[in-house]
């Protein structure tokens, strides 16, 4: 049974049209290093970003950046200033700010074609309908974790699509507690839905890898649980 939790997060996909929950194309060659994006869940032009790289059905590497977060001074020492999102594509040896010229980047070197005029056209529209959501469901803006807990060793593994009321509230989650993450994206029709199927045994989102201690888990309550009693 859907917790009222569970329903307000579902609000936001609503809102948002369904964007992020099909991969409506897949790259012929995929970057052969992860993408990085520094973002907060609640951040309207980070949560543009993160749709586009479900929808282009591309991996990469979450840093999260809410207030209080270690994350943000590393984004300063690497793009010069505290200003997100910041994607960071090493395959192009690219460093970019500005949601619209990193949603033009994932299309032109990633996508089938280049964005098109229209789709840009309407991007305030984008944007605007992205602030509402934000502003529905106001989390992940802050960290909690204590500053000095050590970071995992290695990264968590989130299999995971934009749209996913479930996969919102382990974000959120992992941005409260400073956690970066390597989010692989399984939208619907995405090439990496029968890998995940292969690795946990069914075609379910959220799926929490944690390599530090040997652990996969299914269930977005589980997961969280999970993430504040370890980290």
């Amino acid at each position: 049974m859907a917790s009222l939790n569970d329903l307000h997060a579902f609000t936001v996909s609503v809102a948002r049209g369904g964007r992020g929950l099909f991969a409506r194309s897949t790259p012929s060659t995929p970057p052969a290093k992860p993408l990085e994006l520094y973002e907060m869940e609640g951040c309207p032009f980070c949560r543009k970003v993160r749709e586009t790289l479900t929808e282009l059905d591309l991996d990469y590497i979450s840093y999260p950046c809410a207030k209080g977060s270690r994350h943000r001074q590393q984004a300063v020492e690497r793009g010069g200033k505290a200003l997100f999102p910041l994607l960071i594509d090493p395959n192009a040896d690219l460093t970019l700010y500005e949601s619209e010229d990193i949603i033009d980047h994932l299309h032109a070197t990633y996508g089938p074609r280049p964005r098109s005029r229209v789709a840009a056209a309407f991007a305030p529209v984008n944007t605007a309908g992205a602030a509402v959501a934000g502003l529905i469901r106001p989390r992940g803006r802050s960290v909690t974790a204590p500053a000095t807990r050590p970071s995992p060793a290695q990264l968590l593994e989130l299999y995971n699509f934009e749209a996913s009321p479930y996969c919102r509230k382990v974000r959120e989650v992992l941005n409260a507690l400073d956690l970066p993450v390597l989010v692989h994206n399984v939208g619907k029709g995405g090439a990496r839905r029968p890998a995940l199927v292969a690795r946990g045994g069914k075609m379910q989102v959220p799926y929490l890898v944690d390599p530090n201690h040997d652990v996969a888990l299914y269930e977005s309550e589980d997961i969280i649980a999970y993430l504040r009693k370890t980290w």
